[in-house]
């Protein structure tokens, strides 16, 4: 429980209503925050797989990544599904599904395309082309100007030209299926850019939750509220990226209704640094969930709490 110094905890039972969807995205809540989003169906997280239209099979990471691409499956599972990570509106990299060990799609230096690296650089950057005609047949061109192709369901290469006629006979098109999706403050921020999200989530702040809503929820009988926030806000006004500021000014403008209203107030740290689970609002790029697994995102949740437990009457209203 959290409360401006000069107000008193409210007196047990707490009464208490949940401000969510406020200062941490979350899409089932608010699902038209996204729309304006370029190409807003493949968000960071967004799972795909690829179906090559001659074949008609599944591409495919052997065993998980680690090893080569592939296009002989004819049913898609776990390795044949692919997690993006969203570079701009049309550029991508395509992170294999493995909970062991993190492999992305790239190319190696004789043009095969295997899923062997750690982290992207630009041999695991692409970019996906859609048909004007149908939006679900993609081509996926390499950082070598070259697109992927299924020449056989063994051999999968990054040499195909330009041209097309987008046919069944093209080993260079697939047809994708959309998985699972995630729609959380990292997806939205990504999604829209730095600049654009800055405005999307500044106006959300100010017009989501207002003080009237404060002086509603003291008059009918409750005594607190609890509000979810991010890790990111103790970084607040230049988060890392692609998190945008903002979000602690509205958290303080929550204390002084407040306080006004003699509301208490409960912070809860919904999205931890690394994320705590593989859901949306965990702030998670793509479903990994690696808070805990290191010394460093403890320490950091740690550092978040107590910046959010010492911030006083002075930090909130000068």
């Amino acid at each position: 429980m959290a409360t401006p110094s000069s107000s008193s905890p409210p007196v047990p039972p707490i009464r208490s209503v949940n401000l969510g969807g406020w200062l941490v995205t979350e899409g089932w809540i608010l699902p038209s925050l996204f729309d304006d989003i370029p190409n807003n169906d493949f968000l960071d997280g967004t799972k795909l797989q690829f179906k090559s239209v001659v074949h008609n099979t599944y591409l495919c990471a052997e065993h998980g990544g680690g090893d080569i691409v592939v296009a002989d499956r004819t049913a898609a599972s776990g390795w044949e599904t692919f997690k993006l990570w969203r570079v701009d509106e049309n550029t991508f990299n395509l992170k294999a599904i493995d909970d062991s060990a993190v492999h992305f799609v790239g190319v190696d230096g004789n043009g095969v395309v295997v899923a062997t690296a750690a982290t992207p650089g630009p041999s695991e950057t692409f970019v996906i082309v859609r048909s004007d005609r149908d939006n679900s047949r993609i081509r996926i061109r390499a950082s070598n100007g070259k697109f992927l192709q299924a020449k056989t369901t063994v051999s999968v290469t990054a040499d195909h030209g330009e041209g097309t006629s987008w046919g069944d006979d093209d080993p260079s098109v697939f047809a994708i299926n959309r998985g699972e999706k995630l729609q959380g403050e990292y997806q939205l921020c990504n999604g829209y850019g730095m600049k654009k999200a800055t405005e999307v989530l500044r106006e959300h702040w100010s017009t989501y939750i207002l003080e009237n809503d404060f002086k509603f929820i003291s008059s009918n009988g409750l005594n607190a509220v609890r509000i979810p926030v991010g890790w990111w806000i103790a970084s607040d006004p230049n988060p890392p990226a692609p998190f945008v500021g903002g979000s602690l000014e509205a958290l303080d403008n929550a204390f002084r209704w407040a306080e006004k209203y003699n509301l208490g107030v409960i912070v809860d740290l919904h999205a931890a640094p690394g994320s705590q689970n593989p859901w949306e609002h965990s702030g998670s790029r793509d479903g990994s969930q690696t808070w805990g697994t290191t010394d460093e995102t403890i320490i950091q949740t740690v550092q978040v709490i107590d910046f959010l437990a010492s911030r006083s009457d002075k930090d909130i209203n000068k």
